[in-house]
């Protein structure tokens, strides 16, 4: 506040300092521009004043030369009439002769008898040889009377004796007329002097005054200094003026043009008024802003303040803050609650030993009671902490802060809940938190160690077991199941090691197991299947599961942890590419394969980015008809190095390494462009990945892949499999009723050799179903396959679908399919997958032979 007040004081003084520093500014500038005006029209009047002279100076000389000569006529009408009219209007022309008597005159006729050879002035005008003809003098008019200023020329005969005086009166009323021309005011005076103070006229009249010496007045500087603006007091009205005086250049004559102070000071006592009135408002808007500003900080700091004590009462830590005498000054609520003292009881001054007292009536334990005066007052100017242990199992951090002059504070915080928290975050960085098995952090730091431990002739197996068909389970029965058996699997796995063993989780259905000696590592193996295989009840569900395990040993397949682990992954990748259930140890070969799928990979890339592939069709036929009802779009690679290359190798390779969903997309739209040059009742089938399905964009790729190649939706069939549909069912159903909404045709493929349920026969839209492969190979040779068949064709019927047998090869398998109610088949009976052109020529398409109908198939082979 102090500080705004003395902020408040400044400015104000600011604004007055510069108010006044703008009024008198404005003052003086206003005088300056009145002495400048002033004189300027002091210098114009002085101007014309002295071009008048000259005329009038000349005109005389001229008049007195032709009275020379003509003197004897001197008193005649002529020399009137010339005189009268030299005159004109400016002044009168008077010829008195040596003895002072007027003996013509421009003035009306007939002249009055006038005589002014006694005056002394007419003494001088005809004595003084050395006297300036050419100045003006004040004289009294001799006819009218009063005091004017007169030019004066003496007539002189052969002998340059005096024979006559012309004197030309300017009258008083030629300076009035002059002045009164000029605009300079209401309060302006025009006052026409001669050098020595005499006041010839004034303007405004003044007549009193004419002829009256001021030398020795206020207007002294004015004959003193002419040329120069000079502020007098008035002896004419008595007020203060500016008079501007300029001397006439030949005539002793002084011109003083003058206004009134006050006059020149009207405009800007205005002008005062407004700078005022600006400055009143300015300061009074400063102290109305810092009025309000000073107002605002004492609410707030009032409002702090009332923030403060709240903020302090309802800390989660307790607070209580010390003087440099170890006297209480403040606490707050929750350092009570803390403590369990009583409110009454804890009063600001009390000192540490006080407190402690209180303490210990509150049944603390001595122990702590200790602690807490020891920290008190020990070191009290050092920043420091300490946890205590309450007997309750509570957890307070003492924290003492000294502050700046002495004194310091204290917080209280009880930290019970975040030790804890602490202490299961370093469980959970190291242990898993489902199973409580070791994480992998932890499993690579143990089998670092187990690795730097092994002796010359120790051997260490490390074991990594992935859980067969985990995911079918979690997907099917759910995410709570999953994890119970997660459990199960978890104790049975510790059940089975030897003490010195250790068994790890890596994530989700993979363990590792590190064994100290691998000796015995064939009997723990089977030990591990044995126990897996037993079923587990989790949940009311009873779950069988088994497991691939891939195994390393050190220091033969190595010694560094990453290269164990590779090793061991590489192991467990081959145990469950030979179908799973089983395990397998580590052998170079697997290591040689591994980066021959690398290259594969790479050379997959490659082949995707530009579109080295084919498209082969494999036609499908009517059992009924025998016509071909559409093909099968199968998808070749021909490698320039490694020749044909199997889809049964590069497509899974493909969905591994993220490069499906684009070959996919080609294979959908390249399938599309050619099949609508087919016959319009032949479809096309085209295989799609669950991976590519998975995707909500698909139905979308799908009809502009439609529309991109003007192939009608019906003509279209997607395959999929069995094992798309145990995952995510609905946002799988939403997907296949909007490729139905398209008008597209869905297949289930390989049909009854997965997780079939009859029940997606029934939820799910497919419009055909596909018998693989394996029921029509033993389909002459086993009853049981037969009998397949015929439920699967019985409900393929009771749902209005299509069945489709795969791999057909024989005419007795094809008979036995068209009397088991079959409608479609495909296979080498009738077809291999033939290039497109092939096909344009089995079809009989225009291009081919020049057909335009239908092929019929052949039924026989």
């Amino acid at each position: 506040m102090r500080w705004i007040v003395g902020i408040g004081i400044l400015l104000i003084a600011a604004i007055s300092m510069a108010t006044a520093w703008m009024i008198a500014d404005s003052r003086e500038r206003a005088l300056r521009n009145a002495e400048r005006e002033l004189g300027n029209t002091a210098m114009l009047l002085g101007r014309q004043f002295d071009r008048t002279f000259d005329a009038l100076n000349v005109e005389q000389s001229e008049t007195a030369s032709s009275l020379v000569h003509t003197f004897p006529l001197a008193k005649t009408l002529s020399t009137h009439t010339l005189l009268a009219l030299k005159a004109g209007e400016l002044g009168e022309f008077d010829l008195y002769d040596s003895a002072g008597a007027l003996i013509n005159s421009s003035r009306p006729w007939p002249l009055p008898d006038v005589r002014i050879g006694h005056h002394p002035a007419f003494k001088r005008w005809t004595s003084d040889d050395e006297r300036e003809e050419s100045e003006a003098e004040i004289v009294r008019d001799p006819v009218r009377g009063g005091q004017t200023l007169a030019l004066v020329k003496r007539l002189r005969g052969p002998t340059r004796e005096t024979t006559g005086v012309l004197t030309r009166t300017i009258p008083n009323s030629w300076y009035e007329s002059l002045a009164s021309s000029i605009v300079l005011g209401a309060d302006a005076s025009i006052a026409v002097f001669t050098s020595g103070g005499t006041l010839v006229t004034r303007w405004p009249r003044f007549t009193q005054a004419v002829g009256q010496n001021f030398l020795d007045s206020d207007l002294k500087p004015l004959f003193l200094r002419p040329n120069a603006t000079h502020r007098v007091h008035s002896p004419f009205d008595g007020i203060q003026r500016l008079a501007s005086s300029r001397m006439l250049s030949k005539q002793p004559v002084v011109v003083v043009v003058s206004r009134s102070v006050d006059g020149v000071l009207s405009a800007w006592w205005r002008e005062l008024w407004v700078m005022v009135a600006v400055a009143l408002a300015s300061a009074l808007a400063v102290a109305v802003v810092l009025f309000q500003l000073g107002r605002n900080i004492i609410r707030h700091e009032t409002d702090l303040r009332q923030r403060y004590s709240i903020a302090v009462d309802n800390m989660a830590q307790g607070l209580s803050l010390f003087d440099a005498a170890g006297r209480l000054l403040l606490y707050n609520r929750r350092y009570l609650e803390i403590y369990r003292l009583p409110p009454d009881a804890v009063k600001p001054g009390l000192r540490g030993s006080d407190i402690v007292g209180l303490l210990e009536k509150a049944g603390h334990d001595p122990h702590l009671i200790q602690q807490y005066h020891a920290f008190a007052m020990k070191n009290a100017g050092a920043r420091s902490s300490f946890e205590t242990e309450f007997s309750d199992g509570r957890t307070i951090l003492i924290t003492r802060e000294p502050i700046q002059g002495g004194g310091w504070v204290m917080t209280h915080e009880e930290i019970t809940e975040r030790k804890r928290a602490d202490s299961r975050i370093h469980h959970l960085a190291h242990y898993d938190d489902l199973t409580g098995l070791p994480n992998r952090s932890s499993f690579r730091k143990h089998l670092g160690d187990a690795l730097d431990l092994i002796e010359p002739g120790d051997q260490l197996a490390l074991l990594y077991i992935d859980i067969d068909e985990f995911k079918i389970v979690n997907d099917t029965l759910g995410h709570p199941v999953g994890d119970q058996l997660l459990k199960c699997i978890a104790e049975r796995l510790q059940r089975c090691l030897a003490p010195a063993d250790y068994v790890a989780r890596l994530g989700g259905d993979e363990f590792a197991v590190v064994m100290a000696d691998a000796t015995t590592v064939r009997d723990l193996v089977a030990t591990l299947q044995l126990a897996l295989r037993e079923t587990f009840d989790c949940a009311g569900h009873v779950i069988s599961p088994d497991a691939s395990i891939g195994i390393a040993l050190a220091p033969e397949h190595g010694r560094e942890v990453d290269d164990l682990i590779a090793k061991a992954d590489l192991a467990l990748y081959a145990a469950k590419s030979e179908g799973r259930r089983t395990y397998r140890f580590f052998m170079p070969e697997m290591d040689i394969k591994a980066k021959a799928r690398h290259e594969l990979a790479t050379e997959l890339k490659r082949a995707v980015a530009e579109h080295d592939f084919h498209l082969h069709f494999q036609p499908l036929v009517d059992l009924n008809s025998g016509a071909i009802a559409g093909c099968e779009a199968l998808l070749r690679w021909q490698h320039p190095l490694r020749g044909f290359v199997s889809p049964a190798e590069f497509i899974p390779l493909a969905e591994d390494i993220g490069l499906i969903e684009e070959l996919g997309e080609w294979v959908l739209d390249h399938a599309c462009g050619v099949a609508v040059g087919w016959p319009a009742s032949m479809t096309v089938a085209v295989n799609v990945s669950p991976i590519q399905f998975r995707r909500s964009t698909f139905p979308l790729k799908v009809a502009a892949t439609l529309a991109r190649t003007g192939l009608p939706p019906h003509r279209l069939e997607l395959e999929i499999t069995e094992a798309l549909l145990l995952q995510d069912t609905e946002s799988t159903l939403a997907i296949l009723n909007q490729l139905r909404a398209l008008g597209v045709k869905i297949a289930l493929d390989d049909f009854g050799t997965g997780y079939s349920s009859l029940s997606y026969l029934h939820r799910f839209p497919f419009d055909k179903i596909k018998i693989d492969k394996s029921f029509v190979d033993t389909l002459t040779a086993e009853a049981g396959s037969a009998t397949i068949v015929r439920a699967i064709v019985q409900i393929a019927a009771a749902g209005n679908k299509t069945t489709l047998a795969e791999g057909v090869e024989t005419a007795a398998q094809r008979d036995l399919l068209r009397q088991l109610g079959c409608q479609q088949m495909q296979g080498y009976l009738f077809s291999p997958a033939l290039p497109a052109d092939a096909l344009a020529r089995l079809i009989g398409l225009p291009s081919a032979e020049g057909q335009t109908a239908q092929r019929r198939a052949p039924l026989t082979v």
